[in-house]
């Protein structure tokens, strides 16, 4: 694959674009002489991703690209918010005006949030009222929140099915277009939605459909191959349902390339026919999807199912299976998002190697996107921080309006600098208001808060194992005693950290860092000081060097924990490196 130089191509993964002044047949806030549809805080502190930041920092991401002088851009799935009809019709205005003032070509592949099954589903979402209280706004009468101060129904909230939702933004690259030096799909050259169907098939084979497949391949350049996977899997329910209906289907989230391998083989099949002429032909190959295909969380998802248990991370981990077909089928670097992850991760099998760029979200944790460019025997691969954004003092002010009526804890979101810095904190009010509250185990949620780094090394002493309900008390009785407090003196000796500087920080604020870590690996470094950065390392060593994993209790569950902070500091580089397009070998630059 060593090639001459190409331009590069701009990677823009999870954008979930909502349109901050669209028409969903509600009335809005006024604001600078428009009408903003803005959705709550109050939700957005219970969501892995950030809702009305996302009108501004595509347009600052895509200000970026254009500074730069880049032309082809990959939308790499989930680029709306939730696929309603009338963001889709204002995403298409957006990308249709930078591609007309400045030359932008986007090429584009379908994630969860954009699409659903054939006939579509129905969305409700609340958006703000002037005075804080908030209306709902849905596609169907039957959604009911008595909560609400009103109610809006219209088909404008409505997410279309397979093809509608994808000819509703028809340059994106799904459908061939007049520049295309190259287009096919697996089925062929014809773009008809009807020439590209598939049958899937319900477990326990009462229910099949012919679906459309949207995977296609293009060359937008000479020499450039963009593959482009439809990764999404809608695969049919057992039992009895409205046929085509949404509650006729499973949802795509969870199913991935584990259910590629099962529903999509053909796709596979035609990888390996691309890969195989990309070779004979010379052509330069990257390849995207929505849903990663390598485990890009740094191998901690046995230690994540052990403490926290079977969350959406876990479910939607690619089996080793998914590694070996994609190489077998010849392919070599892929691209993903969903994750909302900044990470790299890499497998290989005697000579064969597969690498998986994680690309992290335009509005969750760290808000960036990629930008990719081919030399001589290297892919070089940078990641563009959007932390700068500048924040919108109008919406700004109709957070303050909704949280003074609610009285709801954000923390320092309100007086956050730029958008960077709102972003890091949300994920402390993440930690707070989704994690601990709906995904972690009750009695490790109601102990976490109360307790400190130092309770921790505390801990790790422990020659018996300690019930979690109990850690408390017997961690702080302990530390009463004089021989406890020698002994802890001890192992920190020469590590040039005092035991202060443990008790100085919370364990929730450690999970507000464990988050950054694991969402934005070395990018999150930016945003922890050294000096705490120090005191972790010397807790993942403490821990490492005890029996706590073999003693079990408390001390086995914050070992994994802390183990699992450990890894996502040791993964490979992730922010600026060099794939080598030989030996598949990854370097910083």
């Amino acid at each position: 694959m060593s090639s001459p130089a190409f331009p590069p191509v701009a990677i823009i993964a999870d954008a979930h674009f909502h349109d901050l002044y669209g028409d969903y047949d509600f009335a809005g806030v006024e604001a600078g002489g428009r009408r903003m549809t803005a959705r709550r805080l109050t939700d957005t502190v219970r969501s892995t991703r950030v809702f009305n930041e996302s009108y501004f920092a595509l347009r600052t991401a895509l200000d970026e690209i254009v500074q730069r002088g880049i032309k082809q851009v990959v939308l790499l799935g989930d680029y709306s918010d939730d696929g309603q009809a009338s963001t889709l019709r204002a995403l298409r205005q957006l990308l249709d005006g930078y591609s007309e003032a400045h030359g932008l070509v986007f090429t584009a592949t379908p994630g969860n949030h954009d699409i659903f099954g054939p006939a579509g589903r129905h969305h409700a979402k609340r958006l703000l009222n002037p005075d804080g209280t908030y209306t709902i706004v849905a596609s169907d009468s039957a959604f009911i929140d008595e909560d609400a101060d009103g109610m809006v129904v219209t088909d404008k909230m409505f997410c279309a099915g397979y093809p509608k939702g994808l000819q509703a933004l028809p340059d994106l690259g799904f459908f061939r277009r007049a520049s295309d030096l190259h287009w096919e799909t697996p089925f062929g050259l014809d773009d008809a939605p009807e020439r590209r169907l598939y049958t899937v098939r319900s477990a326990d084979g009462t229910n099949d459909y012919l679906l459309m497949d949207a995977s296609y391949l293009v060359e937008p350049v000479a020499g450039l191959w963009l593959l482009m996977i439809d990764a999404n899997v809608f695969e049919p329910r057992d039992g009895d349902f409205e046929r085509g209906s949404s509650g006729a289907f499973i949802d795509s989230t969870n199913a991935g390339w584990n259910a590629m391998l099962l529903h999509k083989r053909f796709v596979v099949e035609w990888i390996k026919d691309v890969t195989r002429r990309a070779g004979l032909e010379g052509k330069n190959l990257l390849t995207f999807s929505h849903y990663p295909m390598l485990d890009i969380l740094d191998g901690t998802h046995d230690d994540e199912r052990h403490v926290i248990g079977n969350t959406g991370s876990v479910k939607r981990m690619p089996l080793p299976d998914v590694a070996a077909a994609m190489m077998d089928a010849g392919l070599r670097i892929h691209f993903s998002g969903h994750l909302h992850v900044n990470d790299t991760a890499r497998v290989e099998r005697d000579r064969s190697w597969l690498v998986n760029v994680g690309v992290p979200s335009l509005v969750a944790f760290p808000p960036a996107f990629k930008v990719v460019a081919f030399e001589e025997r290297t892919l070089n691969v940078e990641t563009v921080g959007i932390d700068g954004q500048v924040i919108d003092p109008g919406l700004n002010a109709l957070y303050r309006t909704e949280i003074g009526l609610t009285g709801k804890k954000v923390g320092k979101m309100l007086d956050a600098a730029d958008y960077g810095a709102f972003i890091c904190e949300h994920v402390d009010q993440l930690v707070i208001h989704r994690y601990l509250r709906r995904e972690w185990p009750k009695d490790l949620a109601r102990v976490l808060p109360l307790l400190t780094l130092g309770d921790l090394l505390t801990l790790s002493l422990f020659d018996q194992p300690v019930d979690i309900d109990a850690t408390i008390i017997l961690v702080h009785a302990e530390r009463g005693r004089a021989e406890t407090k020698a002994r802890m003196n001890a192992l920190l000796a020469g590590r040039e950290v005092a035991l202060e500087s443990f008790d100085g920080i919370t364990v929730q604020e450690f999970l507000g860092d464990w988050y950054r870590l694991r969402l934005g690996s070395e990018m999150a470094l930016d945003r922890i000081p050294a000096a705490r950065l120090a005191i972790y390392r010397v807790l993942i060593d403490v821990f490492a060097a005890s029996d706590a994993m073999e003693m079990g209790g408390a001390q086995e569950q914050f070992a994994r924990i802390v183990r699992m902070m450990g890894r996502y500091l040791s993964g490979l580089p992730s922010r600026h490196f060099k794939i080598d397009l030989v030996t598949g070998s990854i370097e910083n630059v």
